[in-house]
């Protein structure tokens, strides 16, 4: 501790470690003896303040040091996600709504799925979405999306990489699809009937249990009666019954923006360029009224130009008298027979 740096104050520990005059051969000493004691001990105290501060503190660093540690070990304590399904074992079920989460909405506020999660969720299901029944394809939506689960992705409710169902969900998952049709895959494996399946027939001609069905059409696994609900996934989301996990650290994607030329064509100019529009959008019908009235009066003038009393007058007045002609009539006019 401190004591190390500075030493111990002498002053302040000698008058604890020394015999206070409290008894004198069995009887009490009077108050004026006592009392020198104590007024040393508080001179002390009083000289060595900066020192008593720095214990202090040093008392609170050490309470504080404890109680983030014991923080670390409640949190270490928390269930992390699952390595073995595929996520984050760094992380734990944490509260990921209004995220870039694009499936399975009632998982999102306890969560271990992240983006590429819930879309290969996602695109699972559309298998299940394709020409079937409305239970079918619902009940369908409520077991894939059980991976996004919180207490699934942290292990919980899973058996190694499989998704622990619990016997009454898988019960009415099989009994909604009864009437659906189904193919055989690789593996004993079934999968819903599609385009390219080559053989398809009712569920219910398929088989008659419904735990069968449930370990054959995905990555799952039915557990036992005793280990319903606390031990499996029986459709009641994690974030409903255990409350939203801690608030997942996320910023939103910056939009990509388009080329300038490509954003002029679209009509995003930028707020220099937006100012000016709004200005001169004010003098557009002055400029029209003016283009208009220029056009009109030119052509007046056009038109007046081309008259033709006044053009022909002036043609006559501005073009000379060919030399030729002029020879020609003074000579007609001197011969003998016009005499």
């Amino acid at each position: 501790m401190e004591w190390d740096t500075i030493g111990t104050p002498m002053d302040l520990v000698l008058p604890l470690l020394g015999p206070l005059p409290l008894q004198l051969g069995g009887a009490l000493a009077p108050a004026a003896t006592a009392a020198p004691c104590l007024v040393d001990m508080a001179t002390a105290a009083l000289r060595h303040a900066p020192l008593v501060v720095l214990v202090v503190l040093q008392l609170y660093a050490v309470g504080a040091g404890g109680a983030d540690a014991a923080t670390d070990a409640a949190a270490d304590a928390e269930e992390r996600c699952s390595k073995t399904l595929g996520f984050n074992e760094t992380l734990v079920p944490k509260d990921r709504s209004s995220q870039d989460l694009v499936f399975c909405n009632e998982h999102h506020k306890r969560t271990c799925c992240e983006k590429n999660n819930t879309r290969q969720v996602l695109t699972a299901w559309t298998a299940f979405a394709h020409d079937r029944s409305v239970g079918c394809s619902q009940m369908s939506r409520l077991a894939l999306c059980a991976t996004c689960d919180g207490d699934v992705g942290s292990g919980l409710k899973a058996r190694k990489n499989l998704v622990l169902l619990c016997p009454s969900f898988c019960s009415r998952w099989f009994q909604s699809c009864l009437a659906d049709f189904f193919a055989p895959s690789g593996s004993g494996r079934l999968q819903p009937c599609g385009p390219g399946s080559l053989v398809c027939s009712p569920l219910r001609e398929v088989t008659e249990e419904s735990a069968e069905f449930c370990s054959k059409i995905g990555d799952f696994a039915v557990s036992s009666q005793e280990e319903e609900p606390d031990s499996c996934f029986d459709g009641v989301p994690a974030a409903k019954s255990r409350g939203k996990g801690p608030r997942a650290v996320w910023a939103r994607p910056t939009p990509r923006l388009k080329p300038w030329w490509r954003r002029i064509l679209d009509g995003q100019l930028p707020p220099e360029l937006q100012r000016l529009k709004y200005q001169l959008q004010g003098y557009v019908p002055g400029a029209i009224v003016a283009f208009v009235a220029v056009l009109f009066g030119w052509y007046i003038y056009r038109d007046a130009d081309d008259a033709p009393g006044l053009g022909s007058s002036m043609e006559r007045r501005d073009t000379p008298v060919p030399v030729a002609a002029a020879t020609a009539a003074v000579e007609a006019a001197t011969t003998p027979d016009s005499l």
